[in-house]
């Protein structure tokens, strides 16, 4: 591979990295879903519902992105719907890179 090709690769790679959003849980494991329902407030949820467990999504993304994951990993998970429980933004100032760290706290729920 010459090395102007290297380069660009490494730096694709790097931008992909920058834009993606993680996510972190720790709960209860069921079958996989297809559909979850997305809620942010728990007033809204008209369906006895028990918490599975707990989901942090993060990244540099934007909150849409973040949001999404959240849901994939509830749908990865077992979960029918995901609350959103809280986001928290902070400035990330180095060298290389001035931009946005986003935190989306959820719940992932199972219906009852």
């Amino acid at each position: 591979m010459n090395m102007k090709k290297y380069v660009r690769l490494v730096v694709l790679v790097g931008l992909l990295a920058i834009g993606c959003a993680r996510v972190n849980y720790i709960g209860k494991s069921f079958e996989p879903t297809t559909d979850v329902d997305l809620y942010f407030s728990k007033e809204d949820i008209e369906k006895e519902y028990t918490v599975m467990g707990h989901a942090v999504g993060d990244g540099t993304s934007d909150n849409d992105e973040i949001q999404i994951a959240l849901i994939e990993e509830g749908k990865a998970k077992g979960a029918d719907a995901v609350l959103i429980t809280g986001i928290d933004s902070d400035r990330l100032l180095s060298k290389e890179n001035i931009g946005r760290e986003s935190e989306v706290k959820a719940s992932f729920l199972k219906y009852k």
